[in-house]
């Protein structure tokens, strides 16, 4: 990046300035390993922050020294546990004869992950949140130690259970499910201890005959009051949503009157999730699909995909949560892979692989990397806002929300250009195909790119939006989210409202 990029931003949670005026600051690992371990982020040296949290340049004495002397604390194990860096990561710049250094760190593979200085795990492991960094909690470090193994977690042989911490008849019942999508299937003909082995939800300990479940066949047929011997935060919750924070049905892992594991769960939930989806959705006994849609899909997927990738060992269970007009789906446990990444598509990795195969082999999932994808197309087909995805930490968690294009959907289309009006402008308007309620301002939009035009349709539907949501809405990283909401400030189309972190912007009056 340049300065005039760099200058534009202010100090949050991807930014740290610090002048550096005694050689390279202990507090750049600290940084470092905050930024590995949450998003990534931007290290500014020889930057001073003013007063109204714009940036200025200070200088370095020595930069040329103090940029070897970096390179050769990030290569120092005793230093950070791990380098993430490329040459084009770290640069030296120049304002008004001010020389700086700008280290752009990543967000660490989850192989790398926990990221730490020191020498010291327990102590030199750092989270960013909000313009500071903190020590990780020994529940934070675990959680990046466990999804750094290069093994199927959910694979392996529960030594201390056997078979009949398993419900048979939800085993039966997923059988049944998987003949009815795949009548030629040949495991649909296994005895059903066969047919655990086959799905890798049974195995045996080395030097012993008797069968016993994985941990993916605990979760998936297991009872809950077994699972919770394994997994003690172990918890399915499902919640139709009324007004205001009133829930009107509710289905929960740990009430006692059904098994309380995975499998049973989506059989109940789905059709709840689905259930007022525009145009006819169907299930049969066995939960067939019967006259499917594009929205159901992304109901089914979003539903599925926090079951398979939650951190069953984290807090707070998997959530999924039926409004009026949007599905929510959070389940425990960051994301393996970068955020961006996820919303682009085309990348998976399962925490819960054998899970997955599962739910593949009853067609209750599409292929793997595909999931946003399907949720973005049943937008587009439902005219209803993109999918969102958010991640937070302590405790880890990621919620994904579908809209479900009935109430949002007729909100957006009271606010769409009429043809003419979308004609004139130059403009593909996505619901410019039936006459408005009311006319949007008209407005020449022909000197905007693509993307800019997709953010003003958001702003003009939601009212209000912020650069995250720019992020999300275009599938894009920070840096080009930036650069489009950048290029609508410059052109007066929006307006910013409020300041710093906390920044959203709407369509401008001007």
């Amino acid at each position: 990046m340049e300065w005039k990029q760099l200058g534009q931003l202010r100090e949050g949670n991807r930014l740290e300035a610090k002048l550096a005026k005694g050689g390279v600051p202990t507090s750049v690992w600290e940084t470092y390993s905050a930024f590995a371990n949450t998003e990534g982020g931007i290290i500014l040296l020889g930057v001073r922050e003013e007063s109204d949290g714009t940036l200025a340049v200070e200088g370095l004495e020595g930069a040329e020294r103090l940029l070897k002397k970096f390179w050769d604390g990030v290569n120092n194990p005793s230093k950070v546990s791990a380098n993430l860096l490329t040459n084009s990561d770290v640069a030296l710049g120049e304002v008004a004869g001010k020389t700086y250094l700008s280290i752009q760190v990543p967000r660490a593979p989850r192989q790398f992950r926990p990221v730490y200085v020191g020498g010291d795990q327990a102590r030199g492991t750092y989270r960013r949140n909000g313009e500071g960094d903190y020590h990780c909690s020994p529940d934070e470090i675990v959680a990046m130690v466990r999804d750094a193994s290069p093994s199927p977690l959910d694979a392996l042989v529960l030594d201390d259970f056997g078979l009949d911490a398993l419900n048979m008849e939800s085993v039966e019942r997923f059988r049944a499910t998987m003949e009815a999508v795949r009548p030629g299937h040949p495991w649909n003909r296994l005895s059903l201890e066969d047919l655990l082995l086959k799905l890798n939800a049974a195995g045996r300990v080395e030097g012993e005959r008797e069968l016993r479940p994985t941990r993916a066949g605990l979760l998936m047929f297991g009872y809950e009051y077994e699972i919770v011997r394994e997994y003690p935060e172990y918890f399915l919750d499902y919640r139709e949503m009324g007004e205001g924070t009133r829930w009107r049905d509710r289905v929960v892992s740990n009430d006692g009157t059904w098994s309380g594991g995975i499998f049973d769960f989506w059989s109940q939930v789905l059709p709840r999730l689905s259930a007022g989806v525009k145009r006819p959705f169907m299930l049969g006994e066995s939960l067939q699909r019967v006259d499917d849609t594009e929205m159901h899909a992304a109901v089914r997927e979003a539903f599925v995909n926090g079951l398979v990738h939650a951190d069953y060992y984290g807090r707070r269970g998997v959530v999924a949560l039926r409004f009026p007009d949007k599905v929510e789906v959070g389940n425990p446990g960051g994301l393996r892979i970068a955020l961006d990444v996820m919303l682009a598509g085309g990348v998976s990795d399962a925490r819960n692989p054998t899970l997955m195969k599962m739910f593949g082999l009853i067609n209750a999932c599409e292929k793997a990397g595909s999931g946003f994808d399907v949720m973005r197309r049943a937008a587009t087909d439902a005219r209803a806002p993109m999918p969102e995805a958010e991640e937070s930490f302590g405790p880890d968690r990621v919620v994904v929300t579908v809209y479900l294009g009935s109430a949002a959907a007729d909100r957006a289309y009271e606010l769409a250009p009429s043809r003419d009006a979308a004609h004139r402008s130059g403009l593909e308007a996505p619901f410019a195909d039936k006459p408005p309620i009311r006319e949007m301002p008209a407005a020449d939009l022909r000197g905007y790119s693509a993307e800019e035009r997709t953010v003003l349709f958001m702003a003009r539907e939601r009212g209000e939006f912020a650069r995250r949501d720019v992020e999300q809405l275009l599938s894009c990283g920070s840096t080009k989210a930036k650069a489009v909401v950048g290029a609508l400030l410059k052109k007066r189309a929006i307006a910013p409202k409020g300041g710093g972190r906390s920044t959203r912007y709407v369509i401008s009056e001007g």
